[in-house]
């Protein structure tokens, strides 16, 4: 499996991971792996309408499931960087990920729950970005919040 690239300097930017669909992947790959256990001892056992092949569609989605879990943990969702906020989607993130410089950005906006994040354009809130933050784990949430509002208020006293 590849791994993130080595960055240059990792002490200038701030990752948030997909771990929090990693722990979903994770649970639904366990649950597909238990039926197919279940389907294989109960052929094992001989019982008559079970047949040799059908545990094998469940330990393929496990096994895609595992693989999409380890993928997510180890990957990008939201990189900070002191360029912008870099925005990796869920497929082909290397060939579809979106930059958004920090001058865009005017402002920044977080639901109360931390599970949508609203990057506006304009001061009229009539163009930007929504992200949901549900991929981030809930304990990292108020990083990013912390992190992108101090970026935002340094910006905002550097144009004044």
């Amino acid at each position: 499996m590849a791994a993130p690239k080595k960055i240059a300097e990792p002490h200038k930017e701030l990752r948030f991971t997909r771990a929090g669909q990693a722990q979903s992947f994770m649970v639904l790959g366990a649950i597909s792996f238990a039926f197919c256990l279940l389907l294989g001892v109960t052929w094992l056992l001989g019982h008559p309408s079970f047949y040799w092949w059908m545990p094998f569609p469940f330990l393929l989605a496990a096994a895609f499931l595992a693989r999409w879990s380890m993928r997510c943990a180890r990957h990008a969702y939201l990189i900070l960087t002191p360029l912008g906020i870099e925005v990796f989607p869920f497929f082909k993130p290397g060939d579809n990920f979106n930059l958004i410089y920090w001058g865009q950005i005017k402002r920044a906006d977080f639901d109360d729950e931390l599970t949508l994040l609203n990057l506006h354009f304009d001061d009229k809130k009539t163009a930007g970005v929504v992200l949901s933050l549900k991929p981030i784990l809930i304990k990292k949430r108020p990083l990013l919040k912390k992190a992108l509002l101090g970026r935002l208020e340094e910006q905002e006293r550097e144009n004044q």
